[in-house]
């Protein structure tokens, strides 16, 4: 779960709820100007963005929500869905038309099909630990061992496996990661894990597009910032790394001691690129 941190000058974000395809998805909005939609990771909610989401909200209509059985979304469990057909109702409904998305991994994926489908509705991507549909972690012990607590379906053993594998990563310790990041992520993938209505419980019900977004990436004509931790997985550094090479406007950035949440464990680093980032694709 979420909590919200924002500058004085922005106020209040307002938190409301959109009903879409059978789901009640739970979006927050703040500031104005150019739009900058924020999509999470996999393992956590739409407080991956607290920072982002106060920061960024000085200058731009900022957009977040949790994704489809995260958070406090909900999850018909009889229903198939594209997490990019998701964004597109949300979006819809909020009245935006055109966008930067910010997207961490699964979001990243999500972000990559959306701009792919609608490209007149992207301005660009920022990507943080990009992953992608079929392009897993397997190689690592602590990958492996997340994996078979996936088919395990243990929720206890789910957290304790995400944490080694996608927090401290193949080379720290639990003791060597951000300790407060650590904790933070904890809490938000536990409430994932735990719910009888999440995404991991249901996550069969997902179709992805059928000529994945990495076999199209010349298509894709808008400026891309590519965020990755050093300390992450290889298969999440080799993808961005083959993003990087194949996307006609592209730059990457690799953040040292940081694992697959790299804006939550290197703000410092972080805000920054997004600033100049955004800034340069509005001027």
């Amino acid at each position: 779960m979420s909590a919200t941190f924002l500058h004085k000058k922005t106020g209040a974000p307002q938190a409301r709820w959109i009903e879409a395809d059978g789901v009640h998805f739970h979006a927050e909005e703040a500031g104005r100007g150019d739009a900058v939609t924020m999509l999470h990771g996999f393992l956590v909610d739409s407080g991956q963005w607290d920072e982002a989401f106060a920061a960024l909200a000085d200058e731009h209509r900022v957009l977040r929500y949790d994704l489809r059985g995260f958070g406090r979304s909900s999850m018909p469990a009889d229903t198939t869905f594209a997490h990019h057909q998701d964004l597109q109702r949300v979006l819809d409904d909020r009245g935006i038309e055109r966008s930067a998305l910010l997207g961490c991994s699964g979001g990243a994926g999500t972000a990559l099909d959306f701009a792919l489908e609608h490209p007149q509705r992207v301005s660009a991507l920022a990507l943080v630990g990009a992953g992608y549909w079929g392009y897993y972690a397997t190689r690592t012990p602590e990958a492996q061992a997340f994996w078979a607590a996936v088919q395990g379906g243990d929720a206890d053993a789910l957290l304790d496996t995400s944490l080694r594998a996608f927090v401290d990563g193949p080379r720290r310790t639990p003791q060597q990661s951000n300790q407060e990041a650590r904790a933070r992520i904890a809490a938000m993938s536990a409430w994932n894990f735990g719910r009888a209505d999440g995404y991991w419980k249901h996550a069969s019900l997902q179709r992805n597009p059928p000529v994945p977004a990495p076999e199209r990436l010349a298509e894709l004509r808008v400026p891309v910032l590519l965020i990755v931790g050093e300390e992450d997985q290889p298969e999440v550094i080799e993808l961005s790394e083959r993003l990087a090479a194949g996307l006609p406007d592209a730059r990457l950035v690799r953040v040292p001691d940081a694992g697959h949440h790299v804006n939550i464990e290197r703000p410092d680093v972080v805000l920054p690129l997004l600033r100049e980032f955004l800034a340069a694709v509005r001027a």
